[in-house]
C-alpha cells in the first residue's frame, strides 16, 4: 500500500501541472475586458503616416478592425484593399494584444534618433468606450514597440484559421473623389489622359472632393481600375487629377477624410 501511494503522489502532481498550463493558457486568452461588438464600431486602427506627402493624398488607413471582426487592410501600394473576417476567438486574441500593448492609454512613444523623410505610426484603440491614440515615432524602441510591431505583423499575415472567409476585395458603399486642375507647365507628358465618364468634376482650381454613393461609388471603382496612377482625367475642357478615395464603414463624408 505504501508502494501505491507514492507512485499515485507524482501522477497527481502531474495532472495538477497540466490543468495549471490549460487555466494560465485559458486566461491569457480570455482575462481582457469584452471587444467592443457594435459591428459598425471601429475597435482598433493602424496608419503608417508617410514622412512627406502631397496635401491632396488621403489615403486609405492601413489597418482598421471593427466591433464583428471585420479587417480592411490595405496593401503596400495602397491600391488594392482587403476585406477579411476574424473568428471570435481571432478578433479577441487581436484586442487583448492591443491592451497588452498598453493602446488603452493615450500616449507617444518617443525616439532619440532623427529619421528623414520617416513618418509615425499612429494606431487608434476603442477602450472604455473611447478612442485612445497612441503615436509612435520613427525609431522608438522598447518592450512596448516590441509587442505593437508584432500586434502589426500578427494582422499583417493572418492564417485560415484565424479568418471565417477568404480575403475579397472591398466594395465601398462611397467613394470619394478627390479633384484639382494641375498647371499646365505640371503636366507630365508621358502620362496619359482619359474622358471622365461620370457625373462632371467642379471647375474650381483647387482641390475639392465630390462624394459617390451606391452604383455611382461602384462605378467609380471600375474607373479608378481602369486607369494607372497618375492619370489624367478630362472632364469637359478641363484636365483633373484625381484620387479615388473607397470610404471605409466609419467614415460618413468628406469631412472624415480631411487632412
Amino acid at each position: 500500500m505504501i508502494r501505491t501511494r507514492r507512485l499515485l503522489v507524482p501522477g497527481a502532481l502531474a495532472g495538477l501541472m497540466a490543468v495549471s498550463v490549460l487555466l494560465i493558457g485559458h486566461h491569457y486568452t480570455w482575462w481582457t475586458p469584452d471587444p467592443p461588438g457594435d459591428p459598425q464600431a471601429l475597435t482598433l486602427r493602424i496608419v503608417f503616416v508617410k514622412g512627406m506627402g502631397s496635401p491632396v493624398d488621403r489615403p486609405v488607413p492601413d489597418i482598421s478592425v471593427y466591433g464583428d471582426g471585420r479587417v480592411i487592410t490595405t496593401l503596400p501600394d495602397r491600391q488594392v484593399v482587403k476585406d477579411q473576417r476574424l473568428t471570435h476567438m481571432a478578433y479577441r486574441r487581436v484586442y487583448r494584444d492591443a491592451r497588452l500593448a498598453g493602446l488603452s492609454v493615450s500616449r507617444t512613444l518617443h525616439s532619440g534618433e532623427q529619421i528623414l523623410d520617416a513618418g509615425p505610426t499612429v494606431l487608434t484603440l476603442l477602450a472604455g468606450g473611447r478612442h485612445k491614440v497612441t503615436t509612435v515615432q520613427p525609431g522608438a524602441r522598447g518592450v512596448r514597440v516590441w509587442m505593437i510591431n508584432r500586434l502589426i505583423d500578427g494582422l499583417r499575415s493572418l492564417s485560415r484559421g484565424d479568418l471565417l472567409r477568404p480575403p475579397v476585395t472591398y466594395r465601398p458603399a462611397q467613394m470619394a473623389v478627390i479633384a484639382w486642375r494641375p498647371q499646365e507647365t505640371a503636366l507630365a507628358p508621358t502620362h496619359q489622359t482619359v474622358p471622365w465618364t461620370l457625373r462632371p468634376l467642379p471647375a474650381s482650381q483647387h482641390a475639392t472632393c465630390t462624394l459617390f454613393n451606391g452604383t455611382e461609388a461602384e462605378a467609380a471603382a471600375r474607373l479608378a481600375a481602369s486607369a494607372p496612377s497618375g492619370t489624367y482625367w478630362r472632364s469637359g475642357s478641363r484636365i483633373y487629377s484625381v484620387v479615388f478615395r473607397p470610404l471605409l464603414p466609419d467614415e460618413s463624408g468628406c469631412a472624415a477624410i480631411s487632412p
